[in-house]
């Protein structure tokens, strides 16, 4: 067990060790080895039921572990669950307020457990999310609501960012400003984010890793300048035709649409793959990078 006390600043912000949850005989995640980087900005991905949610719970300290171990900012969040809320901001899915309380009270009341609230960013943030803190917390709409968990995380400056869908019910203008302006001004400060969302392609200008998880297990785990170096499309283009025994080394699938074979790499060599393609026989080749939604919508790492 990591002792509670005086913080020490980590290789790793987040670290586990043959992770595990499951939900009566079901695993929901297993075997999950993790480390995130202090100071980067980790995208989690992964199809609805890959166990993202899951795994972000045990991370905070909300589901024990059937398996393995973690540490959060240097903490063991089971036994040190307090110590991680102190030092982590967390911004669930389903926002868990009173819905009797005012915005301010609400304020007050997530303040008086941190010794490091930093009011004047709280007062910052309030403007910017245009939050009128005598409305209701019930009163307040989906995406009023986002923006109050989003103030309650930022507001005692925390060393982690953990944030599972953080902009659901926002609307785009919204959506930009948070992430390009709030999450780009806290990335700037050398914390750590890690983000679940399927907004793939508007947080990806942030990210620098990602992690791809598939019915609870690990799948991928890659800066993303790397998988964007070795994910590739490429077009073979045939005037007169497709063979029909057409095999395009290293690929890992190949559609045919008329004249065109596409062939999807998630290994591609740009010393080597170039030269297999040229003996195809194709009248013109295209290589092509992924969007990162992209990437996710063809199974990259499946």
């Amino acid at each position: 067990m990591v002792e509670t006390g005086e913080p020490t600043r980590s290789e790793w912000a987040i670290e586990t060790t043959g992770l595990g949850h499951r939900f009566g005989k079901k695993w929901a995640v297993r075997n999950l080895d993790l480390k995130v980087p202090t100071g980067s900005v980790l995208g989690l991905l992964g199809p609805n039921g890959a166990g993202k949610s899951t795994t972000l719970h045990m991370l905070m300290g909300l589901l024990p572990p059937n398996e393995g171990s973690a540490l959060v900012a240097g903490h063991d969040p089971v036994a040190d669950e307090v110590a991680v809320r102190q030092r982590v901001g967390y911004v669930a899915e389903k926002h868990g307020f009173y819905e009797w309380m005012t915005v301010s009270e609400t304020i007050r009341l997530v303040a008086a457990y941190h010794q490091d609230w930093d009011d004047a960013l709280r007062k910052q943030l309030q403007g910017e999310f245009g939050l009128d803190g005598g409305e209701r917390v019930g009163d307040l709409s989906k995406g009023m609501r986002a923006r109050l968990a989003l103030l309650l995380a930022l507001s005692f400056d925390p060393d982690l960012l953990v944030l599972d869908e953080p902009t659901g019910g926002l609307d785009p203008a919204a959506r930009r400003h948070f992430i390009e302006t709030i999450l780009g001004r806290y990335q700037e400060t050398g914390k750590t984010i890690l983000v679940s969302s399927h907004l793939l392609n508007e947080f990806s200008g942030l990210l620098d890793h990602v992690v791809f998880l598939r019915e609870g297990s690990l799948e991928l785990s890659l800066p993303l300048e790397e998988l964007r170096e070795k994910v590739k499309r490429v077009k073979l283009i045939y005037e007169g035709g497709i063979p029909a025994d057409l095999v395009v080394p290293g690929a890992r699938s190949l559609r045919r649409s008329g004249r065109e074979a596409v062939a999807l790499f998630d290994d591609f060599d740009p010393t080597l793959t170039p030269k297999a393609l040229a003996g195809l026989g194709a009248s013109r080749t295209v290589v092509q990078g992924l969007r990162l939604e992209n990437m996710f919508v063809e199974g990259v790492g499946s």
